[in-house]
């Protein structure tokens, strides 16, 4: 199975869709408007511009024929196990050609924190003592 890290972050994140590499399309969805958020490139880093309290999903396609290991993180934080974002953690698998769209760091089986365009203090990254990766 292949590994990829896909960091999409509050600020700087994949959309319209980004392609990581020819393995993954990447793209930023606002959920209360159902737009695929626009891509703007600075200092060779990809931004995408929410509405602030929009909520929003990180849209992932398989583009493989085969199965991909994507570790999403959110703010530096892993979507899936909570902890400050690391590239051997665990993440979402897809089977060929899947997609998926995650609305939030997994609380537990049947909990999520959504993803939502906020202030800093706001975030659920700040608000679980890692606000220093804020937009990473």
């Amino acid at each position: 199975m292949r590994a990829l890290l896909c960091s999409a972050l509050l600020a700087l994140s994949a959309a319209s869709p980004v392609f990581a590499g020819n393995l993954l399309d990447l793209a930023v969805v606002d959920r209360d408007t159902g737009t695929t958020l626009r891509t703007y490139m600075s200092d060779g880093r990809l931004y995408v511009a929410g509405k602030p309290g929009h909520r929003y999903a990180v849209r992932m396609v398989n583009r493989t024929g085969g199965r991909l290991l994507a570790v999403l993180s959110v703010d530096g934080v892993n979507a899936v196990s909570g902890e400050t974002a690391n590239a051997n953690q665990s993440g979402y698998v897809l089977g060929p050609w899947e997609s998926t769209e995650i609305n939030g760091w997994r609380k537990n089986l049947n909990e999520i924190a959504q993803f939502n365009f906020t202030a800093l203090p706001d975030s659920y990254a700040a608000q679980t003592g890692r606000p220093m990766n804020v937009g990473v």
